[in-house]
């Protein structure tokens, strides 16, 4: 009876974990595709709504770092019920009134909120549960993940267009209050901590702000900015520079914002670059929802059906990733990853099929592009964690996180960009496949990175 009470806590904790990362995942993220009807209701200019769609992933990609610190200093439960706080918050400001002020002000708080949930959730996991019971909490967590951000473009629409836009929040609000509900028992376990008798390295914190702000700033507005615009190399050059001053600083600190020894793990270090450049891919989608627009002339929603094959494949691998850790080890899923993605993408680039033959191709690429994904998932993030001792879980899966947050914008800013270019003197077949087969090169990195780099280890 007190082990099956044990699993019953065990599974209503990881519930709640899913249901606070959802707020992020499912629910802010819908607003991507609700920049219609929110002009309808705001009555500002598309530049506010531009922003308002836009600034969340913005804040979340500069603090993500600085709350995973903070995690792992005050404990993650104490920083995961003070983000589901601020995501009830922000929610609030967003539909209680049509004020684009509420409006920039629920979507920044929003932004914190994630940049918060991201890594004290997955260190409440590091600490929590061991072995099996850990890569089964890291695969809810990454179904969680990747299946809300996969069906908020469904979501959203769907309930935009039979409820009201509104109602996307009022649910988020309900998902944060039961989530907060299962994690509140949480508020007094002992949780390790990093020591926090030392000083704050506020400069440090300040120089990683400010390098992060410039590269994330570049990623998300340079196609507006323009790449080679004065403003856009002035960001590139603040976020060079500062990387190389914060590295320096951060060596002669004692206690440093980020302890750059996690580095030296190779198991961490490889899968961190492996996953930042499996992320690239998410430029594939973005070419080819623009491809398959200006080609066939389909409608958004669409495009967004075509690649629903990966959102699927990619949830009902996960398990098998995870399952796959304890037979084989990590390294296999982690090595065959790349191989299978590479695959789905040469599919997917074979442009000069015709209509329906092409289309057809293409789900079945996306099928193995999901299943690459969803088979890397666990084991890169069991991988990350589980190599590092459990008080620096916090920061460790934050920069894992951001990771895959810059690895999506340099995929889609790198191939859309390519894409737009090429197209402009050849065909937008051609451009389409030129752009598809970099994103390949780029997976092939990931694969030798993970073949040679990351240590073999039994299951």
């Amino acid at each position: 009876m007190r082990e099956q009470d044990g699993m019953k806590r065990s599974g209503l904790i990881v519930t709640g974990i899913v249901l606070s990362i959802l707020t992020y995942w499912l629910f802010a993220q819908t607003f991507l595709n609700l920049g219609g009807v929110l002009n309808g209701t705001f009555h500002t200019s598309e530049s506010i709504i531009s922003l308002s769609i836009s600034l969340t992933s913005l804040i979340t990609g500069i603090f993500m770092v600085v709350a995973g610190n903070f995690s792992d200093r005050i404990g993650p439960i104490k920083l995961a019920l003070t983000g589901i706080v601020l995501s009830i918050i922000g929610s609030l400001l967003i539909i209680i009134s049509p004020s684009s002020v509420l409006l920039i002000t629920g979507r920044v708080i929003q932004g914190f909120s994630a940049a918060m949930l991201m890594p004290s959730t997955i260190s409440i996991i590091n600490q929590l549960f061991e072995g099996d019971a850990r890569r089964n909490a890291l695969s809810w967590w990454s179904i969680g993940a990747f299946g809300g951000t996969g069906f908020a473009s469904l979501f959203g629409g769907f309930i935009s267009t039979y409820f009201g836009w509104q109602w996307i929040f009022v649910l988020s609000i309900i998902f944060a209050v039961i989530g907060f509900v299962l994690l509140f028992g949480l508020k007094n376990h002992p949780f390790v901590k990093a020591s926090t008798h030392q000083k704050f390295d506020v400069a440090g914190l300040f120089i990683f702000t400010v390098m992060m702000a410039a590269l994330s700033i570049f990623i998300t507005q340079g196609s507006k900015l323009g790449w080679t615009s004065l403003i856009s190399i002035v960001l590139l050059l603040t976020f060079i520079i500062g990387t190389v001053v914060f590295i320096q600083f951060e060596k002669r600190q004692a206690v440093p914002f980020i302890d750059l020894s996690i580095f030296k793990h190779r198991d961490y270090t490889s899968v961190a670059i492996g996953n930042f450049l499996m992320n690239m891919s998410v430029g594939t989608i973005a070419v080819f929802n623009m491809f398959v627009q200006l080609n066939f002339h389909m409608t958004p929603f669409q495009a967004g059906l075509m690649t629903l094959p990966y959102v699927i494949f990619l949830l009902l691998l996960v398990k098998i990733g995870e399952k796959s850790i304890k037979k084989y080890g990590p390294k296999k899923a982690l090595v065959m990853s790349p191989i299978i993605l590479a695959v789905g993408v040469l599919i997917i680039s074979l442009t000069f099929l015709s209509g329906q033959v092409y289309l057809i191709a293409a789900l079945l690429g996306f099928v193995l592009f999901g299943a690459s994904v969803g088979l890397f998932a666990t084991p890169a993030l069991d991988t990350a964690i589980s190599s590092l001792p459990k008080e620096k879980t916090g920061v460790a899966s934050a920069i894992f996180k951001m990771a895959s947050t810059l690895g999506a914008g340099f995929g889609i800013a790198i191939l859309v960009t390519l894409f737009m270019v090429l197209k402009s003197f050849l065909s937008i077949q051609m451009a389409a496949m030129f752009a598809f087969y970099v994103n390949i090169v780029l997976v092939f990195g990931a694969f030798m990175v993970m073949k040679i780099y990351l240590p073999d280890k039994k299951g």
